[in-house]
């Protein structure tokens, strides 16, 4: 009894372990497409896929990757979309970005240094530049990302990441990135749902 209740609870650690370990996976490959450093905390929720564009959704993936996706993973995904988590991102989550609570707030070069782990003058000196950029442009004009939270199809062999860094003066876009789980654990992006520039 002893033993299989230990064997029960490493099996429920690994899997856990696995599927976080995933999840992160899924997170470092949709932030490192996009070479973004300062992202919003806040993600943003899915709001634009409809089941009835679903077969737009479908062919443009087609198009694009030039292979057929099956439409009820699209469904799934949809479906699925309008319980999506909003939770605050954490530094944990997101590593390599800094976090912004507001548009209008300035980036500490304090936290940077902390949260980058930067030792070398060389790297200071150009995130301090990065930083004192991000401080001194207006508002509006910053350049922020904005992330959701994954949402995956029922088998999580998919999931998709929307992101968005628009901003004043019709400047920047955003999409809908569908991305595919392989065979060793990691994600991959498939393919372009949805885009758009401002």
């Amino acid at each position: 009894m002893r033993l299989s209740l230990i064997a029960l609870l490493f099996l429920f650690y690994s899997t856990s372990f696995g599927q976080i370990k995933q999840y992160q996976n899924l997170l470092d490959t949709a932030l490192n497409g996009h070479g973004c450093l300062f992202v919003h905390s806040k993600p943003i929720k899915i709001n634009s896929l409809e089941l009835k564009e679903m077969w737009w959704y479908f062919e443009n993936i087609k198009e694009r990757s030039n292979q057929i996706l099956d439409t009820v993973m699209f469904s799934q995904i949809i479906h699925n979309s309008k319980f999506a988590d909003i939770t605050l991102w954490t530094d944990k989550e997101l590593p390599d970005v800094l976090l912004v609570n507001e548009r209008s707030e300035s980036v500490s070069k304090k936290y940077a240094l902390k949260k980058l782990e930067l030792a070398d003058n060389k790297q200071i000196k150009y995130y301090a530049k990065l930083i004192n950029k991000f401080n001194s442009t207006e508002t509006n004009d910053r350049d922020l990302y904005y992330f959701s939270r994954p949402v995956f199809d029922n088998s999580k062999t998919f999931a998709i990441i929307q992101w968005d860094n628009g901003h004043s003066y019709l400047g920047g876009g955003g999409g809908i990135i569908l991305y595919q789980l392989q065979s060793d654990n990691t994600w991959k992006e498939f393919g372009i749902i949805n885009s758009w520039r401002y």
